[in-house]
């Protein structure tokens, strides 16, 4: 089974009246332990493709398998788990915290992992990039070189399925980014799955296979034997291909192929978050009817009942509080649901797509503000009640 398997992989990206076609049906598979080299021109694609390997984006149609595992429909958070676990990032620009050590850098991840002895494991994870011996200096003192390994250190820290490097020699000279490849090949014979994203195709033949990216659609995936048989080198294109809106006057003056898709030419899907504003504002309304409820079955004690007891009984005092809990948790989920649903419903309105969820998000939405609105409804009456008894 392929580590990483991709099955028409599609993202868009609403500009203004335009759509951004960043992915176009993108077919990718890629096995453990290879070393795969990602490149393109500036606007191909690659780094759209870079962030949804990472799980730092969703696409807008197809599917993501990683490990086994689909990721593509996970939640926020369980996307945060996948990257924790399973995933190393080594950036372009480091992202180091300048004010600790590269030893305490390195053991970020596994903070976030909520590991109890991270030095061993950090100082490892130096130890295979060369610089146990640099451990306790700050990136201030690094060259910039030390800093990109601190970096691959605290990229593998985690022992992850698979580094992800996103042009991890462009901020360096040809030398020091030759000894920054030489550290990837060494992972790379450890048996470390390495994706390099790089836009150099000198840095892109050192990898195992090369894939090319064009437009958002893959164009070339051969090994990088037979680039460098060939002589062929990745060839600069134009940017990305922009699609109007259909409603953009533009759009009559441009031919039928480069107007916009149309979404119901993509599979529908449901918008993460429209099912748990539903659930949150349904469940606000049932906790504030069985408070209701408990609040009518609550008996009214007699003046005769008030003189004689000090206190009320115990069971109307217990059926009391569970009408107030009742009442509480109603209106904290109806505040959830309507937040939920405006995150769903901003969404659905930026991302384009054949999304599902939005008469669920708006019924969730709808839903909590009966709940929140109810006691302010409430007091509001009670108020103008006494005002009228009064002047009557």
């Amino acid at each position: 089974m392929a580590l990483i398997q991709l099955r028409g992989l599609t993202k868009l990206y609403r500009m203004g009246d335009s759509i951004v076609r960043a992915l176009d049906g993108v077919d990718l598979s890629v096995d453990s332990g290879e070393f795969v080299a990602i490149t393109g021109p500036s606007g191909s694609g690659k780094s759209t493709m870079m962030h949804v390997l990472g799980c730092l984006d969703r696409p807008t149609a197809g599917e993501y398998v990683l490990n086994g595992q689909r990721v593509s429909d996970l939640s926020d958070r369980e996307l945060a788990i996948i990257r924790n676990r399973y995933i190393g990032f080594v950036f372009q620009t480091f992202n180091l915290i300048n004010r600790t050590t590269a030893l305490e850098n390195v053991s970020v991840p596994l903070f976030y992992a909520r590991q109890a002895n991270t030095r061993a494991a950090a100082l490892e994870a130096l130890e295979r990039v060369g610089l146990r011996h640099r451990a306790g200096h700050r990136p201030s003192e690094l060259s910039g070189g030390e800093r990109q390994r601190v970096a691959i250190a605290r990229a593998i820290v985690n022992s992850p399925v698979f580094l992800l490097a996103d042009e991890p020699t462009g901020n360096l000279d040809s030398r020091t980014g030759e000894q920054i490849m030489q550290v990837f090949h060494a992972l790379n014979a450890q048996g470390v799955t390495i994706v390099l994203v790089t836009h150099e195709p000198d840095i892109a033949l050192q990898a195992r296979r090369i894939v090319q990216m064009r437009d958002g659609k893959i164009v070339a995936d051969r090994p990088a034997e037979e680039f460098v048989r060939s002589g062929e080198i990745p060839r600069p294109a134009t940017a990305s291909h922009v699609l109007l809106a259909p409603d953009s006057p533009l759009a009559a003056a441009m031919p039928n192929g480069d107007r916009s898709p149309t979404y119901d030419a993509l599979p529908p899907r449901m918008m993460p978050g429209a099912n748990t504003a539903l659930g949150c504002g349904v469940f606000a309304i049932v906790a504030v009817l069985a408070s209701m409820c408990i609040g009518m079955l609550v008996p009214r004690p007699t003046p005769d009942q008030l003189a004689v007891a000090a206190k009320p009984p115990t069971s109307l005092s217990v059926m009391v509080l569970a009408t107030a809990i009742a009442m509480l948790l109603g209106i904290i989920s109806g505040v959830v649901a309507i937040f939920w649903a405006k995150g769903v419903m901003r969404r659905i309105r930026t991302e384009p797509g054949n999304w599902l969820g939005r008469g669920r998000a708006r019924a969730g939405g709808l839903l909590g503000w009966l709940v929140v609105g109810f006691p302010v409804l409430s007091v509001a009456y009670g108020i103008v009640s006494r005002m009228l008894a009064a002047r009557g």
